[in-house]
């Protein structure tokens, strides 16, 4: 990924090559993207799609956050794009989009024959009927639900951008096009050389996850859940933003 200012793309050069290497036969990619909940173009799709099967090799499109995207966006899944290939495998699920997780219920779509034999002679093939049920309630009766969901989504994220203009200027956040979770980089406050989660949570009391459970580069980023409501959110910016201000006022001057 190309990090501009907290705007991410594709590093294409860097994709291909590995794509090359014979070595890789499986691409796992996230669309749309998480943490950084970019919602790809049908240009970038179309890029990633022909380089792998190009390259011979299998994807994996985790698809599961589709869903959940910002107002007036929309959600190509990768597999539209190639419909005479069965080497891409699409996982989905109602569990992000419902809080349905605990029922353990997903959609896992293998087109090609060979390959879905192998998962079903190896997977345990149990459906809970209560999962079920919940599945195919959700889906055909959700979508009211989903659409005020949606709405008070776009309203928090707009709460954290402004909460961040006001308090912490220096941290760099974009409104993500998908998904239920903030990608902030706040280095400029942050104390270096820390676990992130532990200093929030013993010094903030706030529980949240940090840069380096995702990427190996991401140091001094941390990822919001903005699935909840708007007083627990504000409480919860008011209490990391008052933690780091401190930290920054506390920095000895040097001359």
């Amino acid at each position: 990924m190309i990090n501009d200012q907290g705007r991410y793309s594709i590093d294409f050069e860097d994709f291909e090559a590995k794509a090359k290497d014979e070595k890789v036969r499986v691409c796992i990619f996230c669309n749309p993207h998480n943490p950084s909940g970019r919602v790809w173009t049908t240009e970038e799709l179309q890029r990633v799609g022909e380089i792998c099967l190009r390259n011979n090799v299998w994807i994996i499109s985790d698809e599961i956050h589709c869903d959940l995207l910002r107002t007036g966006k929309r959600h190509t899944p990768l597999a539209k794009l190639f419909p005479d290939t069965d080497r891409i495998i699409t996982c989905m699920s109602p569990s992000k989009t419902f809080n349905m997780a605990g029922l353990m219920f997903s959609n896992v779509i293998i087109p090609n024959k060979e390959l879905r034999d192998i998962w079903q002679a190896r997977h345990y093939g149990f459906k809970n009927p209560l999962s079920i049920a919940a599945t195919q309630a959700a889906y055909e009766t959700g979508d009211e639900w989903l659409k005020q969901l949606k709405g008070y989504l776009d309203a928090n994220f707009a709460c954290v951008e402004q909460y961040l203009k006001q308090h912490l200027p220096l941290a760099v956040f974009h409104i993500p096009e998908a998904t239920y979770l903030a990608w902030i980089d706040i280095s400029a406050y942050a104390p270096h050389n820390v676990s992130l989660p532990l200093f929030f949570a013993e010094q903030a009391g706030v529980l949240l996850e940090d840069g380096h459970m995702f990427v190996a580069n991401g140091e001094g980023c941390i990822r919001l859940n903005l699935a909840c409501p708007r007083s627990v959110l504000q409480e919860g910016l008011r209490r990391i933003s008052s933690v780091l201000v401190k930290e920054v006022e506390e920095v000895p001057v040097q001359v």
